[in-house]
């Protein structure tokens, strides 16, 4: 979409100088976050203590053609592999563990901060990459028997 058209505000909400997470007008990513931790809290309430989870975030950001890691500001130009097991994958990539929607959030945020913008004549702050954010869950299930049933969810932002 053209530059100054309203992609950040629907994707995150109002800007950084008030609680975008906590805002009547938070963006859908906030809001996903939301929905995808009630989804999870429910699951533990049915099943109890047999039911486990863990939820990782990554976020990337592709600039001139290389990705740099914007939870490691640190990191430069990081590559794609391939693997039988993983899939494709950003090797060293961070991920970080989160428990909740506002800590997920938080890496977002934080995230944000690292990415490369640019002024434009249209927008004083305008970014010139594309970012990935990813937020993986695995969630175990064992039942009365010890049967263990492992799944896996990304979702990409």
């Amino acid at each position: 979409g053209q530059t100054g058209s309203g992609k950040t505000f629907t994707m995150v909400g109002p800007s950084e100088e008030c609680d975008s997470f906590q805002h009547e007008l938070r963006g859908v990513i906030p809001r996903s976050f939301e929905y995808i931790f009630n989804l999870i809290s429910r699951e533990r309430e049915k099943r109890g203590p047999s039911f486990e989870f863990l939820c990782k975030c990554s976020f990337l950001e592709i600039y001139n053609e290389q990705i740099f890691d914007l939870l490691d500001p640190a990191s430069v130009g990081l590559h794609l592999r391939e693997n039988i097991r993983k899939g494709v994958f950003v090797d060293g990539l961070i991920e970080q563990s989160v428990t909740s929607a506002f800590d997920a959030y938080q890496v977002l945020k934080n995230g944000w901060i690292n990415r490369r913008v640019a002024s434009t004549s249209m927008n004083r702050e305008s970014s010139r990459s594309h970012a990935v954010f990813t937020l993986t869950i695995e969630s175990k299930v064992i039942n009365h028997v010890c049967y263990v049933y492992l799944c896996l969810a990304k979702i990409i932002i």
